[in-house]
């Protein structure tokens, strides 16, 4: 803890005066047991003891009447004492009023800086010791009777120049005071380290010293020089001249050294040769440092979290400036402020590296997500082109349609999986978008029982369905609330052991919410378990039915972006689970537009589709698909290709792949378009939300991911203009 401010106030009572009124002293504190402690070790004083139970009552006390010293708790309902201290400090008539702090909290880094930044003149730990207390109060309050007994007996002249002598104490000590503060203030304007070293070496002279330098410890333990001041300019280029004869370490004798070692202050009013001589081994070093013409310093540790993490070196070389003890106790007050903020300032550096990696390794893991999900991505689309052109064979063989049917399943399976990581990162970055519209839910979940349909087969599990909900049109995203439906429905499939049950109801609770229950009867979630099921990679069984555990993650974030709810209970191992999920329901006006009358299908249109894609099965296999769906196709593998086939080829409709060898499908639609509109559409495997902007932002329509689903991408083409 520092030494305390108060003394620096050295004034003696003249012993020919003997007042008889008593001073007041205000005891503040909102604890009835506390005042009464306080009450009993201050009596013996004979001084008038003012009570004031809270902040407010404290400042309508000084209002009324003066007071000597004011003893403030620090921790008070409503306003606490450095709040008070604040309000204090701002009435002129308290402006000056000497204010002790006293807490029962043991945290001086933190209470005893904001104190003293207040003008505190001291800051006392409980318990006290009475003794150290009154002898504390007896000074200002001597000091307060002084200054009264003066103003009425001005007229003597020799108690005149006593208290003159007093004032200027009181008033030096008060611009400790205020130095102190508006040091706290200083250091804690910039949390950059270097700009801190530097406003603390300005904030030193001319007010300390003549010249100041501060220096700190490396990781290596070498010393470093970080910042200097000179009362003239001109001399700051000399002092930095010392910094090409700073030791390599630490063990090396030398007059910074020592500090750095001992974490002990050093000072020496009187400096000579003979001291230079010990003090420096360097003779060129003595000679800088005596061409500067010291003849006292006061070298000060900055002690932080328990190790010196630099030093202030104060010079003089004005004979008419202080050296003292006054003077050596004021740098260490200083040197304690400095030091916690210097701490900040490195802790606040810290963070934000922190911060800057944290980032840096996020946009890293964003880019990795994107090439991996195109690498992935790009193998499959050929695979599930493949798969759609056999299909559609006519003559294809029985036997070898279901082997197509579990390629296709597992291929769609993959894409699921990338997605879901995809999804995950857009979720927790907030971009996820929907497109409203309203929606059959019931409609949606029997497409999604359609699709797991494979899957509930293979394991021979007993399905039953009770659709009972009379309101079930919803204002969703139709994606995305089957994605929801999916997620639940093949959960529950993977954990049901065979020949199991599952059951999938709907029903409408009493406000009329839509409520789909998903219930299976397989191997259950333990108790401890059921709180973090909806957290990202998180499994039942230590993965041992598959998957990434992040399904229910990005349910459970779809369901709160239709402003829906989840919930999952279980009975324990093997007792099944269920999963319920609630969402409001459109009302009956947009239900009943939602449910009108459809639009009578359009003839399909001939196009001419050019086509981009540098992945040769995949170009092929797209290829084939779109001429067996009647379009005429100009394939193409690059950008250059692609802008020559545009020459001669009069197309309607661009699809085209992002990354190409020579640049990216941007970069075609953005020469085509200044020509002549372009109806285009990405089909990619970049699938990020920062891909999505950027393709339309160079002009394409749509953007799908590849293995795109042909359906989608043929009602795309059809809808050109």
């Amino acid at each position: 803890m520092a030494a305390p401010l108060i003394e620096l106030v050295e004034v003696e009572m003249p012993g020919s005066l003997k007042p008889t009124e008593k001073v007041n002293i205000l005891l503040v504190d909102d604890r009835e047991d506390k005042l009464l402690t306080l009450r009993v070790m201050l009596e013996d004083l004979n001084e008038n003891l003012v009570i004031a139970r809270s902040g407010e009552e404290a400042l309508r006390k000084l209002l009324q009447q003066e007071f000597a010293v004011i003893i403030l708790d620090v921790n008070m309902p409503v306003m606490d004492g450095f709040e008070t201290a604040v309000m204090i400090r701002m009435r002129p008539r308290s402006e000056t009023t000497p204010i002790i702090f006293f807490s029962a909290v043991n945290d001086t880094e933190t209470h005893v800086s904001r104190g003293y930044s207040l003008g505190a003149v001291d800051y006392i730990l409980t318990p006290v010791v009475p003794e150290i207390l009154r002898a504390k109060i007896a000074v200002f309050v001597d000091l307060f009777r002084k200054t009264e007994q003066v103003k009425r007996q001005s007229d003597e002249r020799a108690e005149f120049i006593r208290e003159q002598a007093a004032r200027a104490e009181a008033e030096a000590a008060q611009r400790h005071f205020a130095f102190l503060a508006e040091a706290s203030n200083v250091l804690a304007a910039s949390l950059d380290y270097k700009e801190t070293f530097e406003n603390l070496a300005r904030l030193v002279v001319p007010i300390l010293a003549d010249f100041c330098i501060v220096d700190v410890t490396e990781q290596n333990g070498t010393l470093r020089q970080v910042a200097v001041a000179h009362r003239d300019p001109a001399k700051e280029a000399k002092l930095r001249q010392l910094t090409d004869h700073y030791p390599l370490n630490l063990t090396v004798r030398h007059g910074g050294t020592r500090v750095f070692q001992t974490g002990r202050l050093e000072w020496n009013c009187s400096v000579d040769d003979a001291a230079l001589s010990e003090m420096f081994e360097d003779e060129r070093t003595r000679e800088i440092v005596r061409s500067l013409k010291p003849i006292g310093y006061i070298a000060v540790p900055l002690l932080a979290r328990g190790r010196v993490i630099g030093a202030i070196t104060m010079v003089n070389t004005d004979p008419e400036r202080a050296c003292g003890i006054k003077e050596v106790s004021l740098a260490e007050q200083l040197a304690q402020r400095a030091a916690l903020a210097l701490d900040n300032a490195a802790l606040y550096q810290s963070a934000q590296k922190a911060r800057t990696d944290a980032e840096r390794a996020n946009m890293a893991k964003d880019r990795f997500l994107a090439m991996l999900s195109h690498e992935l991505r790009t193998p499959l689309t050929p695979v599930i082109n493949s798969v759609s052109l056999l299909e559609s064979m006519n003559d294809l063989p029985s036997e070898i349609r279901p082997q197509l049917q579990m390629i296709r399943r597992n291929v769609e399976l993959e894409a699921r999986l990338i997605d879901d990581l995809l999804d995950l990162t857009r979720i927790s970055k907030g971009k996820v978008q929907l497109n409203l519209a309203v929606v059959d839910a019931q409609a949606l979940l029997r497409s999604a029982i359609e699709i797991c349909g494979p899957d509930i087969e293979a394991k021979e599990l007993v399905l039953r369905t009770e659709f009972n909900a009379l309101r079930c049109h919803l204002n969703a995203d139709p994606a995305r609330l089957q994605q929801i439906f999916w997620n639940l429905i093949k959960n529950a499939v993977k954990f049901t052991h065979p020949k199991g049950e599952l059951t999938i109801r709907t029903a409408n609770d009493e406000g009329g919410a839509l409520r789909v229950e998903v219930i299976d009867t397989g191997i259950g979630i333990l108790k401890e378990m059921l709180p973090k099921i909806f957290n990202a990679f998180e499994q039942v069984e230590d993965s041992k039915a598959g998957g990434l555990g992040l399904g229910l993650a990005i349910t459970k974030a779809m369901v709160a972006l239709h402003r829906g709810r989840i919930e999952a209970v279980s009975d324990g191992a093997d007792k099944g689970s269920k999963f319920t999920v609630w969402f409001p329901t459109a009302s009956a006006a947009t239900e009943a537009g939602g449910s009108g009358a459809t639009k009578s299908p359009q003839a399909r249109k001939s196009l001419r589709v050019l086509l981009v894609e540098d992945h040769e099965d995949s170009n092929y296999s797209l290829t084939q698909l779109l001429k067996k769906r009647g379009y005429e196709v100009c394939s193409t593998r690059s950008v250059a290709t692609a802008l020559e086939a545009a020459e001669q080829f009069n197309f309607d409709v661009l699809v085209s792949d992002m990354g190409l060898p020579d640049g990216t499908g941007n970069d075609i639609i953005t020469s085509l378009t200044i020509k002549r509109p372009v109806f285009g559409i990405a089909l990619t495997g970049y699938g990020m939300e920062s891909d999505i902007q950027q393709s339309s932002a160079a002009g394409f329509a749509h953007h799908l991911i590849k293995p795109a689903d042909l359906k989608q991408l043929d009602e795309l083409i059809q809808s050109a203009n």
